[in-house]
This record gives structure tokens, C-alpha cells and sequence, in this order.
């Protein structure tokens, strides 16, 4: 016989209602972004959500049960059940209620950071505690890059400044060279020692020049040029170390008038640095061929040059690290030159990249027409 006040239906109804509220709340905390965890107050896990599974790489039935100490690493996962025992011991709050950042564990055993924000949940004959988390690996790789940015920046404000007041000591001492050969003696020892001096200073001169180069703020000082007369001018510049070679060019431009609007100037940098390449490279008799193409495509229309020589060609590091800046296949040299390179190019808003030739080494470059 039932009990005064036992109503199964009403019983069966309350039932229900607890079911869909159940239900609901799961669905909430699915739909939920951030990963939700909730714990007792010994530490073990009565729910988990959908993002919470992911970010961890569990499924629910490896977490519900099991402490959530699973999700960290050590220091975390050994304090994490003092700090609970610590709290309902003594209610100082060190974790609960202040949001903070940590380490997380997901199942591969990859950590990552966090930031971590528990609430406490006080019921009729318990107490819960929910942790939302959010995994900030790309927040903290973007602060990383924004630090390096910054450093990177002064770095160039100070390389550009140094580059610009050793100019002035290197010409004092370039004059003091010149006013001493007019007053030594041709073929004399002291006539040697003021070349090597002048080769020095011309080394080191070309050292800042090349810094400040890299490091410094590029402006670019446009006008419509035939990228033709910029290489002839830049194999020209190479006629010093070309003395004494067997060293040619071999041009192929077809019925082209390959004309854009570029820095005379910087461009001129970027084909001196690969003739200076190859030269160092090759072994006579160097051949140095350029060839130069229209190309169209949807994002515009474009000049494809392929700069090709005989040299031994590059390998698999020099393929990867090419354009990375103070990487040298060179004894000598900052290694900033086709770093440089990539800049100019970038800067008018074409494209270098290293082509897949069977022999020597070969660059394409893409600027816009």
C-alpha cells in the first residue's frame, strides 16, 4: 500500500524533469567552446564536455572516474589535490575562483598552455568545482612573434645606426691612406701596407653597407626601367671579380621588353648578389644565363625571369635555410645577401624562389609587370 504523499506519477514526472535537465545542461556545456570539466571534492571528474574531449584527445569514459590530475603534468598533477585539500581545509582560495594560467596534458603527452578559471558549486549535501579552460598555445606564439618583432626592430634601428656613423671613420681613414701614398715611394713595403689597409677598409665598408641594408627601413624610389639595363649594369659592377676569369653572360629575351616600374637601385642589389654567387660558386669557365618570360595568371600579369649557372647547385640545407638571413655557403661573407634578396623582391611585390634545375644553381623571380 503506498504511503500519504507517494504519488508515483508525480514521482515519475519529478524524474523527468531532473532527466531533461540533465540533458539540457550537457547540452549547454557541448555547444560550449572552451573545455568544461567538473569535479568533486576529492578531485575525480562527473562530467566532461565535446570540446573538453577534444582538446585533451580522451574520450569521456577515460576521464569520468579518474582525478582530473590526469589532464596535467608534473608540478601541476602532483599539487592539484592539495590545492583542493589546502581550500576545504583552511577556505583560502589559490586556485578557486581566480583565473590563471597553467600546463595542460593531452593524451600523446603533449603539453600546452592553458588558462585555467574554477568556480565552486555549494549543493544540499556537496560541493563541486567546474573548470573552464582554453587552450592559448596561439595566443602565446603570438606574443612570442610580437616579442621577436620588437627585438627585431631595434636590433635594425641600432645595426642601421651603426652602419651610418662608421662612415665617417672609415673615410678618415681612407684619406689618411691616400695622403700617405703620396708620400711613399712606389713598389715600397710601406705602398703594400697601405693596399692591404685600403682592401680592408673596402671589406669592412661593404660589411656595414650591407648590414644597413638588411637592417634598415627599405623605401623604394620607383620608375619605369627595363629590367635588361638593371642586369647588364649589375654584371658590370662585377667586373672586379671577374678579372683574370673565364666568365660570361648569355641573355635570352626573345622579342621581349621586359618594363616595369622598380628601384633602379635595389634591384640592381639583388642581381649583383646572385652574379656574386655564381662567381664564387662556379669554376671557369662560368656560364650565367637569364631568361625572361611573360606570364599571366588571375592575379595579374607578370615578368618570369630564371636565372641559371654551372656551378655545383645547392643541396637539401642550402634548398631550406637559402633565404634565411646569415646563412652562407660562402668561407666568407654575412650571409645577409639573398635575405636582402627576398626583401627587395617582397618589397615590390614579387616573388624569389629557388627552381629545380638538373645542374647549377637556379632562381626564378616573379615581378609584377
Amino acid at each position: 500500500m503506498a504511503q500519504q504523499g507517494d504519488d508515483p506519477a508525480k514521482r515519475n514526472a519529478a524524474q523527468n524533469e531532473s532527466r531533461d535537465r540533465e540533458a539540457r545542461l550537457q547540452a549547454i556545456l557541448d555547444t560550449a567552446v572552451e573545455a568544461i570539466i567538473t569535479i568533486d571534492d576529492r578531485g575525480i571528474c562527473e562530467t566532461v564536455n565535446t570540446a573538453a574531449v577534444a582538446m585533451f584527445g580522451y574520450t569521456v569514459e577515460e576521464v569520468l572516474g579518474k582525478n582530473a590530475s590526469l589532464l596535467m603534468p608534473s608540478p601541476y598533477r602532483d599539487e592539484h589535490d592539495q590545492y583542493l585539500a589546502n581550500y576545504l581545509q583552511t577556505g583560502q582560495k589559490k586556485i578557486i575562483g581566480i583565473g590563471r594560467e597553467a600546463v595542460g596534458r593531452r593524451k600523446n603527452g603533449e603539453e600546452f598552455p592553458i588558462r585555467l578559471a574554477v568556480s565552486e558549486v555549494q549543493l544540499a549535501d556537496r560541493r563541486l568545482f567546474t573548470g573552464i579552460i582554453q587552450d592559448i598555445t596561439e595566443q602565446k606564439e603570438s606574443q612570442r612573434r610580437l616579442v621577436q618583432s620588437e627585438r627585431l626592430a631595434a636590433l635594425g634601428e641600432a645595426m642601421a645606426r651603426l652602419a651610418h656613423e662608421s662612415r665617417n671613420p672609415l673615410q678618415r681613414i681612407q684619406i689618411a691612406v691616400e695622403t700617405a701614398r703620396l708620400h711613399s715611394q712606389t713598389g715600397s713595403s710601406l705602398g703594400d701596407q697601405l693596399d692591404a689597409i685600403e682592401r680592408a677598409t673596402d671589406g669592412l665598408d661593404a660589411l656595414l653597407d650591407e648590414l644597413k641594408n638588411y637592417a634598415a627601413p627599405l623605401s623604394l624610389e620607383k620608375e619605369p626601367v627595363s629590367l635588361v639595363t638593371i642586369w647588364r649594369e649589375a654584371w658590370r659592377a662585377t667586373s672586379r671579380s671577374r678579372r683574370d676569369r673565364e666568365a660570361c653572360l648569355q641573355e635570352n629575351v626573345g622579342n621581349n621588353e621586359p618594363v616595369c616600374s622598380l628601384d633602379r637601385f635595389r634591384m640592381e642589389q639583388v642581381f649583383r648578389n646572385l652574379f656574386e654567387n655564381s662567381l664564387s660558386a662556379c669554376q671557369d669557365p662560368v656560364q650565367v644565363e637569364i631568361s625572361v618570360s611573360p606570364t599571366h595568371s588571375e592575379s595579374g600579369s607578370y615578368w618570369t625571369l630564371r636565372f641559371k649557372d654551372n656551378g655545383p647547385g645547392l643541396n637539401e640545407q642550402h634548398l631550406k635555410r637559402i633565404f634565411e638571413p646569415f646563412f652562407t655557403t660562402k668561407t666568407k661573407g654575412t650571409g645577409l645577401g639573398m635575405a636582402i634578396a627576398h626583401r627587395v623582391i617582397d618589397a615590390h611585390q614579387g616573388t624569389i624562389s629557388v627552381g629545380n634545375s638538373k645542374q647549377g644553381a637556379e632562381f626564378i623571380i616573379e615581378l609584377p609587370q
